[in-house]
């Protein structure tokens, strides 16, 4: 179940993207960041969504069921064709374990939400270019 306390620590995860070319650029919920919008011009995109396949619905899994998930996500989204960097979800308090996500580019957000439901997530970050990053639901989340 989506909770007020889910949301809140969705909403306070630094979201960092490895591979920027620049080092690590860390993207937050509500607040637009130069340095990612330069990154989507780099990837020549307007939109990007973060997603992971770790901790499905917020439940913590073992290490090696969580990397199998993420080894499934590459996966399609290589076989999708789509355009991906690796990155890590990262709650500033210590009391969630990093997630490793992917960073999809050019993806609109409804492909982001197909993402998010077929790896059991409750909610994605989906960011345009020259806007704040923010929270989308899937419906049933």
């Amino acid at each position: 179940m989506l909770t007020d306390a889910l949301i809140d620590a969705y909403t306070a995860t630094d979201f960092v993207l490895f591979d920027s070319g620049d080092g690590e650029v860390v993207v937050n919920v509500g607040r637009r960041s130069a340095a990612f919008d330069r990154v989507l011009a780099s990837r020549g995109a307007e939109t990007a969504v973060i997603v992971t396949a770790y901790n499905p619905r917020s439940v913590v899994l073992p290490d090696v069921e969580n990397r199998a998930r993420h080894e499934r996500l590459t996966a399609l989204l290589e076989a999708r064709g789509y355009d991906y960097a690796l990155g890590e979800g990262r709650d500033p308090t210590g009391r969630w374990k990093a997630e490793i996500e992917c960073v999809v580019f050019g993806i609109p957000v409804e492909a982001g939400l197909d993402l998010a439901r077929a790896f059991d997530q409750n909610a994605i970050v989906f960011i345009r270019r020259g806007e704040a990053p923010a929270l989308v639901y899937p419906e049933g989340a």
